[in-house]
Parts: C-alpha cells; structure tokens; sequence
C-alpha cells in the first residue's frame, strides 16, 4: 500500500463526516440565533432602565407646574421636562374631554351636551380622568367604594374640574354653560376664548362669563390640566408616559403633586 502524507478516507467515513456536518448545523444556528436574542435582550434591558430613569426623572421635573394658575398651552411643562428629556418629545392634554367611562347618563341625556356630542364625534371623548363625584354616575361611586371595601377612594374619586377650559373648543365651552343654564352662553364661550390668557384665574373666568367664582360650571370646567401624555421616541424604543395632578385632599381645586399614572415602551421588534 502506497501512504501518502495528505491522508485517506473511505466512503464509510466521508459518510460519517458529512452526517456529523448536517446535525451540527441547526445547533449552530441555534446557537447564533440564542446569542444574537441575548445580545437583543441585553440591550432592549439596558434602554428600558435609561428610559425609566428619563421618566422618573421627568415625574420630578414637571412638580413646579402645580404652582401655576393656568396650563394655557404646553409651553410650560415643555420647559419644565426639556432638562430630563434629551430626546424630541411631545406633551399633550389628555383628559379635558368627555370620560365615556365616568359622565353620568344624565349629562348625556342633556341637550346641550347630546348636541355638542352629535355634531363632535369621537373627538369630544377623552380617554383619562378622576371620577368627579359632580359628574359621574353614582353608581360608578358606589362601586368605586365597594371595590375599595369602605377605604378612602381618594385620589381615584376626587373634585378637581376635570376640563381645562385653555383645551376646551368654543363648542364645547357653549354646552357646558348651557347644561348650567348660563345665559347667552354662545357668546360668552366666544370671550372666553377671547379674553384667557395664561395668566386667567377662575376669578377673571367668573367675571366674563358674569356668574360668582362660587358657581357649579367651576365643579368641571377650569384653568389646569388633570392628565398630561408625553411621548418620545429613543433609537429602538417608543414611549409613552401619563402624568395626573392629583388634588389637595381638603381644596380639590389646588393640586398638590403630579404622580405617574401610567407608562409603556414598545421596542422595535419585540424585544423585551
């Protein structure tokens, strides 16, 4: 037998080789794909914690809006969330609109409302609020009460007016002072939106509309924003954040902090 220094094989062993070669194959693709969804993993982690931190740190930032009379616009709490905020980011007005959740069928059932509701469509609805014992169902109360087994429901039932009327339409302002039988309520809706300004007062809105600072449409329509909604977008990672003012236990009209109500992060492609 002639040897050579490259070697031999058989068709035996070639066989072998190549069976070996074709069920080593899934296991490393296996086990690229394994490291490539830790890698994945380990980095949507590592953005959730600096997106949490951003958060957090904007629940802190955004407190000196309690001390302002009236939220006019979001130029203030844009300032306010810019220095724990690098990325583009938008802030909005989440609850001054109708709670199909809470508004109690005899709102509805008022023509003023039903009217403005008809001719609004779903844009007059809002999808966060307190439940305002001045505008919900007492059912939705009693229930509130039950859930809670007699405990203080507060601050998931509270006073604090639930429309900011800087975000109210002229429409939508005209209704509710219909529903609380104000009258020439078309024109003054139109000197509300007129005459506010970012420092107007529920006094200076008592004196336009000519009714006492002490009057019922005061229990629902006033000058600050109880939800605020802030998104933002990092580079794999979209963002969403809802802050709520939460009232003065004993002066529901003043607020006495702002919490994080709720929060969600969607990464790109599922990870996490």
């Amino acid at each position: 037998m002639e040897i050579s220094d490259e070697g031999f094989s058989t068709p035996l062993a070639l066989a072998a080789v190549f069976s070996l070669c074709i069920l080593s194959l899934p296991l490393c693709m296996i086990s690229a794909a394994t490291g490539k969804y830790i890698s994945s993993y380990g980095r949507a982690v590592s953005e959730r914690k600096k997106i949490d931190s951003v958060i957090y740190d904007m629940e802190e930032k955004i407190q000196p809006l309690k001390e302002l009379p009236s939220d006019a616009d979001e130029r203030e709490i844009l300032v306010l969330l810019a220095s724990a905020c690098s990325y583009d980011f938008k802030v909005t007005d989440v609850s001054t609109g109708i709670n199909r959740n809470f508004a109690s069928g005899k709102f509805f059932e008022s023509k003023a409302i039903s009217d403005y509701v008809t001719s609004g469509g779903d844009c007059v609805f809002a999808d966060y609020g307190w439940i305002n014992p001045k505008l919900a169902d007492k059912t939705i109360i009693e229930q509130t009460a039950k859930e809670f087994d007699g405990s203080d429901t507060f601050p998931l039932v509270n006073s604090l007016p639930p429309f900011n009327v800087h975000y109210m339409s002229e429409n939508f302002i005209k209704a509710v002072l219909e529903l609380y039988g104000i009258k020439d309520s078309e024109k003054k809706a139109e000197l509300v939106k007129e005459k506010i300004s970012s420092d107007t007062t529920v006094k200076e809105l008592s004196e336009i509309l000519d009714v006492a600072e002490s009057h019922d449409v005061f229990d629902i329509a006033g000058t600050k924003t109880a939800f605020w909604q802030v998104e933002f977008k990092t580079e794999i990672a979209r963002v969403r954040a809802v802050f709520a003012a939460v009232p003065e236990k004993e002066n529901s009209k003043k607020i006495e902090k702002y919490i994080l109500a709720e929060k969600e992060i969607y990464f790109k492609g599922g990870a996490l």
